[in-house]
């Protein structure tokens, strides 16, 4: 697994020899760092640093010297990091970006928006996925922003370099918890499971007293919401979601069903994962503890890889 460096302008240089490479993505940091001796000293400012067919790399921003051990150091942002650090903005006199279409299309779109085409490309595979008039947040960072959008059509995003680029796709993310589990004889972790989550939101809209705009959603036992509820007494939790800014029912609604889902995704699993196999941010994995026999199912949120003398050992953090 050959580390490579290159240019500002991608020209491949050679392959860094004698070094570890530890690079955090996901929920944080999206950042790397290269530690080395001071005579392997081969980088500058601004190149890129790679390994082919993989997720791994990232851009050169800050060097720096321990000169009490000849360490050198060289920080950057990964791939991720390098969408991390651009905003996605709506257009002039536009309320938000609308994103619609094929999913590697509007990544491609995306891509263009934030002024990556050098370094960024789209997939040009059909995913089959297809994002319908997404509202993107305001001023949200590339990464998060992706993220967000695909995890509506229940993907990720897929982050390889080949052939020179830094190549984005949409993939459905894959929950390992349908045939797989981890339990509290095989690893610690934190876990808690709301056994009473919201089950009837009142949406207040515009309009004063009488006026108001109100909208009543409920779910089933099961966190389907309709407009019919079927959970009554002690049993109905009952909270209410305010936005006197929407321009229509249908965006308040929204807002509403946004935060039922909110209360029905409560549960908690905190656990950090030594893992052989490579999960992706955004597969979910589950943890079942035997005694209270509660089950937890979540997405992975970060990844952190180090790679040494070839070796790749990667931690997973599940948190949330």
């Amino acid at each position: 697994m050959d580390l490579i460096y290159a240019t500002d302008e991608k020209v491949d240089i050679g392959v860094i020899q004698d070094c570890t490479f530890d690079l955090a993505f996901g929920s944080d940091e999206n950042n790397f760092e290269l530690t080395t001796n001071i005579n392997n000293h081969v980088c500058r400012s601004g190149y890129f640093l790679y390994i082919e067919n993989t997720e791994y790399g990232g851009v050169i921003d800050k060097i720096k010297v321990q000169t009490d051990s000849d360490t050198l150091i060289y920080k950057g942002r990964t791939w991720h990091g390098l969408l991390a650090s651009k905003i996605i903005e709506p257009d002039a006199g536009e309320d938000y970006l609308v994103c619609d279409g094929e999913a590697n299309e509007v990544l491609g779109m995306l891509i263009d928006r934030m002024n990556l085409s050098g370094m960024f490309q789209a997939s040009p595979i059909d995913s089959e996925l297809m994002i319908r008039n997404y509202k993107m947040n305001r001023y949200i960072n590339g990464y998060e922003g992706i993220k967000k959008m695909l995890s509506t059509v229940n993907c990720k995003l897929k982050i390889n370099f080949q052939d020179g680029y830094v190549v984005l796709s949409a993939e459905p993310f894959i929950d390992y918890s349908k045939d797989d589990e981890f339990d509290s004889s095989q690893i610690h972790f934190n876990i808690e499971k709301n056994y009473r989550p919201v089950n009837h939101m009142i949406c207040l809209g515009q309009g004063e007293l009488k006026e108001r705009t109100i909208i009543h959603l409920y779910t089933d036992d099961q966190g389907n919401i309709s407009y019919i509820q079927s959970i009554f007494g002690m049993d109905e939790i009952t909270a209410t979601y305010e936005n006197v800014n929407v321009e229509s029912d249908e965006e308040l609604e929204n807002g509403g069903r946004a935060a039922l889902r909110e209360s029905w995704n409560s549960d908690r699993l905190e656990i950090d994962i030594d893992s052989t196999r490579n999960y992706d941010v955004g597969d979910i994995v589950g943890a079942r503890e035997y005694t209270t026999d509660i089950f937890v199912a979540k997405p992975i949120i970060k990844k952190i890889v180090t790679i040494k003398n070839g070796i790749v050992n990667i931690s997973h953090k599940v948190g949330g």
